[in-house]
């Protein structure tokens, strides 16, 4: 069974775009956050994509 990335996908975008609204109307401390949120996600999916590589390969 593979892990879902579309929701991790659609996370990334979502946090992505509200970091670059929040960087451009001056309130950096929260598009900080976003950014933040959306990199750990970067790395969650990474993982994911790792870990399902590792079962197809354990599998064959």
């Amino acid at each position: 069974m593979t892990t879902p990335k579309f929701i991790d996908i659609a996370l990334i975008i979502f946090l992505g775009y509200f970091a670059v609204d929040r960087f451009t109307k001056g309130q950096t401390g929260i598009a900080i956050f976003f950014t933040v949120l959306a990199v750990m996600n970067v790395f969650v999916l990474v993982m994911k994509i790792k870990q399902d590589k590792n079962r197809a390969n354990e599998s064959k």
